[in-house]
């Protein structure tokens, strides 16, 4: 193999391909990275046997091959050579890298011994997903998943494509967010729904992989292999799906509601973020009174060992008096993953599941249930 490019170009599908890597393996060539030639272009590749990534970057080559070689050792050289024509060969599985400066060798190890890696297969029907939409969406959806491994499915999103219809859910068991994005949808008019469930964790770097992307994310399923498939510009993404059905959350969506609250998230935010400065003191349990007749919402902290505060907020209520103890972790990364200027929140009740929703987002839902004290 022999090839010249251009230093920021290797850099880049470095840092993109090296999101794959794993922290520890039984196998140790998974801590490399596989570079090789396709017509005429560099090929940088990466798995976990869980996601594989695969990137092209343009290049001059002059003569085909491969290697594989550690992924931080070159990943963090490369980003820090100046900007400039790089030069590589292979000489019996060390790669030698040369620029105007420089002269290095990596040693690696045959290409032969690197597992297999899937492909996106244009016969698959596919949706199409603008990547900007998809990272924020995500964003606001991954944060509601669970960590606990002895429950899979709560650590995935559980990703619906019906139509035009993209539906991501995730949920922890306490609380859940849900998104729902445009499309475009098969070609084929005759091509099934989609229903999958993919690693929370995967779909973030996903998003972001494909978040300054030019061109529509071309996302199918591999059900054969449980494979999820993103493809975009000369970047591709495969990840193993979760087993299992995901659970029949529109059952606890609330119907109706005694209360309802429109405010201010900024004002609530400060409020929360005050109040949990004391109540991260008590198991992070604050509590917040709804009072119609005053037109005030109080966010008070529970626990008296440090001391005590309380904050208010303007907001325009409807209903019953109501005092709800919550998890403030809970409210805070709501409030830190979906940026919106007004709140709309609803309740039946103080230990019901109560829905906050973005004044300007009709096509999104969170929903936390309050704690019993």
């Amino acid at each position: 193999m022999k090839f010249s490019c251009l230093q920021e170009n290797l850099s880049k599908g470095l840092q993109i391909v090296t999101r794959a890597i794993p922290v520890k393996s039984s196998l140790p060539i998974l801590a490399n990275v596989l570079i090789s030639t396709e017509n005429g272009r560099v090929k940088l590749s990466s798995t976990n046997l869980e996601t594989a990534i695969t990137t092209y970057i343009g290049a001059s080559v002059k003569e085909e091959g491969s290697v594989t070689v550690p992924a931080k050792l070159i990943k963090e050289f490369v980003a820090n050579l100046s900007p400039s024509t790089i030069e590589a060969h292979i000489e019996n599985d060390t790669l030698h890298i040369t620029s105007q400066k420089t002269k290095s060798k990596f040693n690696g190890n045959n290409s032969s011994d690197y597992p297999e890696l899937p492909s996106f297969s244009d016969k698959l029907n596919f949706v199409s997903i603008d990547p900007r939409i998809f990272n924020d969406a995500v964003s606001m959806v991954a944060f509601a998943s669970g960590s606990d491994s002895t429950r899979p499915i709560f650590t995935g999103i559980n990703f619906i494509v019906t139509g035009n219809k993209l539906i991501l859910t995730s949920t922890d068991g306490f609380r859940l967010s849900e998104k729902s994005i445009n499309v475009e949808g098969s070609k084929d008019k005759n091509a099934k729904d989609i229903s999958t469930i993919i690693p929370a964790k995967t779909l973030l770097e996903v998003a972001k992989i494909f978040a300054n992307s030019l061109e529509p994310i071309k996302f199918a399923l591999n059900e054969e292999e449980n494979l999820a498939l993103f493809k975009a510009e000369d970047t591709f993404v495969a990840t193993r799906t979760i087993d299992g059905n995901y659970l029949d959350y529109k059952r606890i969506i609330p119907s109706g509601h005694i209360l309802k609250a429109f405010f201010s998230a900024t004002d609530f935010l400060e409020a929360v973020r005050l109040t949990n400065i004391f109540a991260k003191e008590g198991n992070c349990t604050l509590k917040i009174r709804f009072d119609p007749k005053q037109g005030l919402i109080k966010v008070a902290s529970l626990s008296e060992e440090m001391g005590e505060h309380e904050s208010q907020l303007n907001a325009e209520l409807e209903g019953e008096l109501l005092d709800i103890a919550f998890n403030s972790k809970y409210l805070l990364e709501f409030l830190g993953n979906v940026k919106t200027e007004r709140i709309c929140f609803t309740t039946n009740g103080n230990v019901a599941a109560c829905v906050l929703k973005p004044e300007e987002y009709a096509d999104f839902l969170h929903i936390i249930m309050p704690l019993q004290i």
